[in-house]
């Protein structure tokens, strides 16, 4: 045989298996189809990731649901939080919220309907007692939420925050709104999703803004355990700064819009520094839970309770807590006035001129309070010994 052939057909033996190796080892690709649901929420996402809000978060813990209330460490100016039950002191409105607000005069609150839905009212104190229930009108107008809670009003008056599950354009489960409330038109405007990163496909809620602790607070149960909830501590910006996608990479965003690492949004040492700060100074002035149950209010000269639950007549409880919104209002409000006093002693004649006109509101808000309390006071006192008398 031919010693050229031979080697040709050697060649071709070795090259044929290989070949065919290669023909069995092909895939073939195939497209994933994408059902038009999710490509609509991936649209979505992508929608709300363009226009995501730049947040410094400073703290995160991860607590019991039934507890969370606990964890938010509000600056007493800012009123305060409470859960429903606890509230009105009724066991019918159960994870429905309460917002009372520093004055202690107005509440915005949650309350389920016969249909299984919940919206939102509200409420004042006039002549210490509180009026009748008035729907917040503009809130659920056109959304058509299923469900509305975690009522937050700023201490302007006006922009109001809450959460909402049930909007067909919302991300899932709760998520939280804003708006703003119009005094001509005598309600709200049309309510706005805050989106990413306070936004998820999970529960999220209950947004507070301590101004004058300059924090911010929200809750959500993403990633977490059944009856789990993850409280986030953030830094308030006065304007609406978004991440540029130029300078961030799509997972860098993705992590942002997914609050991955906290740590990661540490992009200014001073402004972290400064905010821990803060937050360790409203923790410190927190009371305990048991503190605050703990009272000594005298009915008369042989009874004083020391329990808020000892309070025979269900109006005393509204009354109690506005007592004491307003009486912590006054001793903030006699630190403030006393340190300015200080400072206006060694203060030159300028500067005098101009704390001269606080320190004479100051003054005068004072006594205004006073007044309020000692009426408080002896209304409840009133009723308390009205009840104890027709009860013998």
């Amino acid at each position: 045989m031919n010693i050229r052939l031979i080697i040709v057909l050697f060649i071709l033996l070795l090259t044929i298996p290989a070949q065919g190796q290669r023909k069995r080892g092909k895939k073939v690709q195939r497209v994933q189809k994408i059902s038009p649901e999710e490509q609509m929420r991936l649209e979505k996402l992508e929608r709300m990731k363009s226009a995501m809000q730049k947040v410094m978060f400073i703290d995160s813990i991860v607590v019991d649901k039934k507890d969370f209330l606990q964890y938010y460490h509000l600056s007493p100016e800012t009123g305060s939080i409470s859960d429903g039950d606890d509230f009105f002191h009724i066991k019918e409105n159960d994870d429905c919220f309460v917002y009372l607000n520093e004055i202690g005069n107005k509440c915005y609150y949650s309350q389920q309907e016969t249909d299984s839905t919940s919206n939102l009212y509200y409420r004042e104190a006039i002549d210490m007692k509180w009026s009748q229930p008035t729907l917040l009108a503009g809130i659920n107008d056109e959304q058509h939420f299923r469900k509305v809670n975690y009522p937050y009003m700023m201490g302007d008056g006006t922009t109001f925050y809450f959460a909402a599950e049930g909007d067909p354009d919302g991300l899932g489960g709760y998520d939280i709104y804003m708006t703003t409330y119009d005094e001509e038109e005598n309600r709200f405007l049309h309510p706005v999703n805050i989106g990413l990163p306070f936004n998820s496909e999970a529960n999220d809620y209950l947004y507070v803004i301590d101004e004058y602790a300059n924090l911010g607070w929200f809750a959500t149960d993403r990633n977490q355990e059944e009856d789990k909830v993850c409280i986030y501590v953030f830094v308030p910006s006065e304007q609406r700064v978004t991440y540029s996608a130029e300078d961030y990479t799509p997972e860098e965003l993705n992590n942002f819009a997914q609050i991955n690492s906290i740590s990661d949004t540490w992009d200014d040492e001073e402004v972290y520094s400064l905010a821990i700060h803060r937050l360790e100074e409203v923790r410190k002035q927190q009371k305990p839970k048991d503190e605050i149950d703990d009272i000594d209010f005298v009915i008369n000269d042989d009874i004083t309770y020391h329990q808020v639950s000892e309070f025979k007549q269900p109006e005393n409880l509204l009354r109690f807590q506005q007592l004491t919104t307003l009486k912590n209002r006054q001793t903030m409000l006699k630190q403030m006035l006393d340190k300015t006093r200080e400072i206006y002693a060694v203060a030159n004649a300028a500067a005098r001129e101009q704390m001269a006109d606080d320190i004479l509101a100051g003054e005068q808000e004072i006594l205004t309070l006073h007044h309020e309390t000692h009426k408080l006071e002896k209304a409840i006192r009133n009723a308390e010994n009205s009840f104890l008398t027709k009860k013998q």
